[in-house]
C-alpha cells in the first residue's frame, strides 16, 4: 500500500532522513517515479525495526510517498475467540436483555438525554427535539381533507 503523506514537506523530512538525498531506487507506481531511499526508514521509535517501509519521493520532489504493507501473523501465536458453552450458559431472550436495560433499577439512575445528544445521536437539528408552541397547534386544521 503506498500512501501519499503530503506536498512540501520533504525539506522537513530531509532534515529527519539524510537518507533521502542519496536517491538509490527508481520505482514505477501508477506511471509516477518515485525515488526511494533504503528498506528501512531512518527515524527511530517504538516501531519494530523488522518493518518492511519504503520511503520515497515522487520524481518532481514535491510529494513523499510511504509502502508499509500489513505485517503477517503467524498462525501458531493466535489464540481462539473465547466461546460460552451453550450447556451451562443459557442464551439470553430479548426480554430478558430489554428487562434488565430497561428495568426500575436502571431507569432510575440515569438521566433523560439533552437535545444536544439526542441531535448528535439522531443526526438532527436541535430544533426537531424542542415542543410545538400553542400557537402552531392552534392554526393546525382539525379536519384535513381526505385523500382521493
Amino acid at each position: 500500500m503506498a500512501a501519499i503523506l503530503g506536498q512540501g514537506t520533504l525539506s522537513i523530512l530531509k532534515c529527519l532522513c539524510p537518507r533521502f538525498s542519496s536517491r538509490s531506487n527508481v520505482l514505477c507506481i501508477n506511471g509516477i517515479n518515485v525515488y526511494t531511499s533504503h528498506a528501512k526508514s531512518t527515524v527511530r521509535g517504538p516501531v519494530i525495526d523488522d518493518s518492511n517501509v519504503e520511503i520515497g519521493v515522487t520524481s518532481d520532489g514535491k510529494t513523499v510517498v510511504c509502502y508499509h504493507p500489513a505485517v503477517e501473523f503467524p498462525y501458531e501465536l493466535s489464540q481462539p475467540i473465547p466461546r460460552p458453552d451453550p450447556i451451562t450458559n443459557l442464551p439470553e431472550t430479548h426480554d430478558q436483555v430489554l428487562k434488565q436495560r430497561l428495568g426500575k433499577e436502571s431507569l432510575k439512575e440515569k438521566q433523560a438525554p439533552t437535545i444536544e445528544e439526542l441531535s448528535n445521536m439522531f443526526y438532527t437539528t436541535k430544533h426537531r427535539w424542542y415542543p410545538i408552541g400553542q400557537y402552531r397547534t392552534r392554526r393546525r386544521n382539525k379536519n384535513p381533507p381526505k385523500d382521493r
